[in-house]
């Protein structure tokens, strides 16, 4: 009888171990998952920061030939000429309103109006900008264009709206021509940069 009870004992504490085993075999398995999960993620950030780090070297390891480049281009006596020339805003865009008129004219064309527009500060530089409204034909068109895309200080034309109508002219004695001629409307913006003063 001794030896039964004993035995039921036995049987039983190892059940009860075998129990706690696979309790702790579970725990161990989940918490072991959660390790192992939040090990990737910092793993996977780790190596993320890794890269970015990396990526910041290359970028501060050009940084000193782009100033170079950058510091030699700037005293390029070739360069300093594409600029205007005039030392404020107010008197280029005076300056490059004239000039406008000039091309317009020497192109046949017909200038309507010029417009100074707002400076706007762009990095180290400031853009002059003058609209323009003026008529005349295909061949005036392109004359002006080429006139004022094609000299130094540069200069860039920008937001281009041409309209077209034909038209059909008077001739000497009042009558009319039989042939007709496209006469162009145009608009566009002009402008070109000054330099900013160092310091201002």
């Amino acid at each position: 009888m001794v030896a039964v009870a004993e035995s039921g004992w036995g049987q039983r504490l190892t059940a009860l171990m075998l129990l706690a085993l696979l309790v702790g075999g579970v725990l161990y398995l989940v918490v072991d998952q959660g390790l192992l999960a939040r090990y990737r993620h910092y793993r996977e950030f780790l190596e993320q920061q890794q890269a970015r780090l990396q990526q910041v070297n290359r970028i501060a390891a050009s940084r000193d030939p782009i100033q170079q480049l950058m510091t030699k281009i700037g005293q390029d006596q070739g360069i300093t000429a594409q600029y205007l020339p005039q030392s404020a805003p107010a008197l280029a865009a005076a300056e490059l309103q004239q000039r406008i008129r000039s091309v317009v004219e020497a192109a046949g064309g017909t200038l309507r109006s010029t417009q100074a527009l707002p400076p706007v500060e762009e990095g180290h530089t400031v853009k002059v900008a003058v609209s323009v409204t003026l008529t005349g034909d295909t061949d005036n068109l392109q004359k002006i264009l080429y006139d004022l895309e094609g000299q130094t200080p540069l200069l860039f034309v920008d937001n281009l709206e041409v309209s077209a109508r034909e038209n059909r002219q008077r001739l000497p004695g009042g009558r009319m021509a039989t042939y007709t001629r496209i006469q162009l409307s145009v608009q566009f913006e002009v402008y070109g940069y000054l330099r900013k003063k160092e310091g201002g």
